[in-house]
């Protein structure tokens, strides 16, 4: 038996990103350009393996795809990240979902919703209110949300936070004019641009960052900045830079690169600060989990951001306001307070962020949506 409880526990992660039919190989979900599926499947499975948890990874082929939903094969069913986008398969897949769960819970399985964003602020919260409504346990990946979920459902909630992902490195914060060389050397040579990172893996997200281009444009005429950007490919990223580039003055020079994980590890390793702009009026994203702010930490590199509600309890170890802009100049003045600061999030995010952490969140959640004669 297990720290748990029970001894074995299986489970099936369910999601419409998922390759058609049923596999155990969770290194799709890893590796895989959408940060939901490697922070609410990928490295939570692997992280429950150690913990007595086998796991399997179902794309939704209906009707193949219940034939593997029962009790011998699966003691619950997860369903994570389902994006069901209005169009011509909308109500195909919403009625798939739903039927998939009717079958599983039917057959005695934990049922349990897994939400990473404010689905209710769209027009497919009716859809997320019937398969949560059926449902033996939610989780959710914010306290934000969790909120916005209970009242709007009246559900119970439990909170279980991204994990971290990435090596953890020590925090460095040296920007232009910073080092004693540097010092040593003012009035003799042109200071090197100050690095700026964004990463992200969403258009909308990446807007938030555009609305940021005019300060930006007028900070670098007292202080050279390059921004790197690294996403997944899109034209409308592209020609964004690259006006941005004709438009502004030389003193700013933006950057693109494709996202991938060794990309965004290089990245990181390359910039010294990492800003995170979000529309705080945008219902969608208000919500959203910290796991950019997490990542960028992790990485030993000091954060810039937009108050979003769960980069509240980063408070000391990051700057947090409306005028990022304003938070890159107080980083300038305070190196060695920002290095204080990164320190503070990565040990929080070592005793409450770990996958290892994360993961015994995750087998008690469902554990705790079985049948009571299950568990």
């Amino acid at each position: 038996m297990t720290a748990a409880g029970r001894a074995l526990l299986r489970v099936a992660w369910i999601s419409d990103s998922a390759p058609a039919g049923l596999s155990c190989d969770g290194a799709y979900f890893e590796r895989h350009r959408q940060a939901a599926l490697r922070f609410r499947v990928g490295i939570p499975a692997r992280a429950l393996h150690p913990l007595g948890v086998e796991s399997a990874f179902i794309g939704l082929d209906t009707p193949a795809v219940l034939a593997h939903l029962t009790p011998e094969r699966f003691d619950a069913v997860v369903f994570a990240k389902l994006s069901t986008p209005r169009g011509p398969t909308y109500e195909a897949f919403t009625t798939a979902y739903l039927g998939t769960a009717g079958h599983a819970r039917a057959r005695g399985l934990a049922v349990v919703v897994d939400l990473v964003d404010n689905v209710f602020a769209t027009d497919r919260c009716d859809f997320f209110r019937a398969l949560i409504d059926g449902a033996s346990a939610v989780t959710v990946a914010s306290a934000a949300l969790a909120e916005i979920c209970r009242t709007q459902t009246g559900a119970q909630v439990t909170v279980i936070d991204d994990p971290v992902e990435g090596e953890r490195r020590a925090p460095r914060f040296e920007p232009p004019g910073t080092t004693l060389l540097a010092r040593l050397a003012r009035g003799t040579a042109a200071p090197r641009r100050l690095r700026l990172l964004w990463f992200g893996g969403q258009y909308r997200s990446f807007l938030d960052l555009a609305a940021l281009f005019p300060a930006l444009q007028a900070f670098a005429a007292t202080q050279p900045v390059e921004l790197e950007v690294v996403t997944g490919a899109d034209e409308r990223v592209a020609r964004a830079l690259a006006a941005l580039q004709a438009d502004g003055s030389p003193a700013l020079v933006a950057r693109f690169t494709e996202w991938s994980l060794e990309a965004l590890e290089a990245a990181l390793d390359r910039c010294d600060l990492v800003l995170l702009p979000a529309n705080l009026d945008d219902a969608m994203r208000a919500a959203a989990s910290a796991n950019r702010l997490a990542r960028a930490l992790w990485a030993g590199r000091p954060v810039v951001a937009h108050p979003l509600a769960s980069y509240h309890d980063f408070s000391d170890a990051a700057w947090l306001g409306r005028d990022l802009v304003a938070g890159v100049r107080w980083a300038l003045a305070h190196p060695r307070e920002v290095r204080d600061r990164i320190a503070a999030g990565q040990a929080r995010l070592s005793r409450q962020y770990d996958p290892a952490a994360i993961a015994a969140r995750w087998r008690a959640a469902i554990e705790a949506a079985l049948p009571p004669a299950a568990r």
